[in-house]
């Protein structure tokens, strides 16, 4: 008797599997457990640029595990016509991926998945890091604005959405708003158009931070909205955060902390930066204005 389909799709890709399992394994448990301790460490930067590396070359290129919104799109058009599920099955690697962001959803929000397991996201970062290495001007919305911008991705998405319900035969085109199948599926050998649209998002990530992130990628709409599983505040702050200290606010690229100190995490995408800030007695304006005055500072626990 044949194996079903599924089964020979993971037989087929049962090394990759194993190394994928072992490599998220490692990587939820280090942020589970060593989360202050890897944004303490000296070398944090080159170990997180690594595994965004590893992302990038194995999950994206190799593996094909680009997440994408047409997998949660095609559930909700499958809901609403009918149909099997099955199509889940017929892709392993990209299932794991989904099962490891299902369950980031509830330890920490939208931000294991947009932070660290994005293919394309790590290249808008290396995009980032060769802008400011070239000492290109960087772009910064001002609060007002960058607060109006990160609305245009939930309008993104509930347009892919509306057109399941009213013009399903477009959907397939209108999913290319995200860049993943000319950049990542496909290595950029595609035709010219969707070439220069995914090329000039990374040009734009040179001057403006993870720009489509932030503000356009209907995936990270979806992810934020799952996010709103999450079960407990995650990040440590101190009653001197927002008040008077501003420092992690300032240094945060993703606009995701507000003034009173708050870390606002539907727009969190889990860099550590704040966490390494917050630790650090050579960066943590409080616990430096405290050691001058000889006295120590509790924190506000994560909850």
């Amino acid at each position: 008797m044949p194996r079903p389909p599924w089964v020979d799709a993971i037989y087929n890709r049962a090394t990759d599997l194993i190394l994928l399992v072992i490599f998220l394994a490692g990587l939820v448990a280090v942020l589970g457990l060593g989360m202050n301790r890897l944004a303490g460490h000296r070398y944090f930067t080159p170990i997180r640029l690594t595994i965004l590396a590893m992302m990038t070359g194995f999950v994206g290129w190799w593996g094909q595990g680009q997440l994408s919104i047409a997998t949660p799109l095609a559930v909700i058009r499958t809901l609403y016509e009918g149909g099997s599920y099955a199509f889940l099955l017929y892709d392993p690697f990209s299932l794991v991926i989904w099962a490891v962001t299902l369950l980031g959803f509830v330890l920490w929000g939208r931000g294991l998945f947009c932070g660290w397991l994005c293919p394309f996201g790590a290249m808008q970062e290396f995009a980032h890091h060769i802008g400011r290495f070239l000492r290109l001007p960087q772009i910064e919305p001002s609060q007002v604005w960058d607060d109006r911008l990160k609305w245009v991705k939930y309008a993104v998405l509930a347009g892919l959405v509306a057109l399941i319900f009213t013009a399903p035969a477009r959907l397939d085109k209108a999913i290319e708003v995200e860049p993943f199948k000319t950049a990542i599926t496909t290595f950029f050998i595609r035709e010219w158009y969707y070439v220069a649209y995914a090329a000039g998002l990374l040009l734009l990530s040179m001057v403006l931070f993870k720009g489509f992130c932030r503000y356009v990628c209907p995936l990270g709409a979806a992810m934020a909205i799952g996010g709103l599983l999450r079960g407990r505040k995650w990040i440590e702050r101190r009653a001197d955060c927002g008040s008077p200290c501003q420092l992690c606010r300032v240094k945060c690229n993703y606009g995701a902390i507000k003034k009173t100190g708050e870390i606002q995490y539907s727009e969190c995408f889990q860099c550590l930066d704040c966490v390494t800030i917050h630790d650090s007695p050579d960066l943590c304006v409080p616990l430096i204005l405290a050691a001058k005055r000889g006295r120590s500072l509790q924190k506000v626990a994560a909850e």
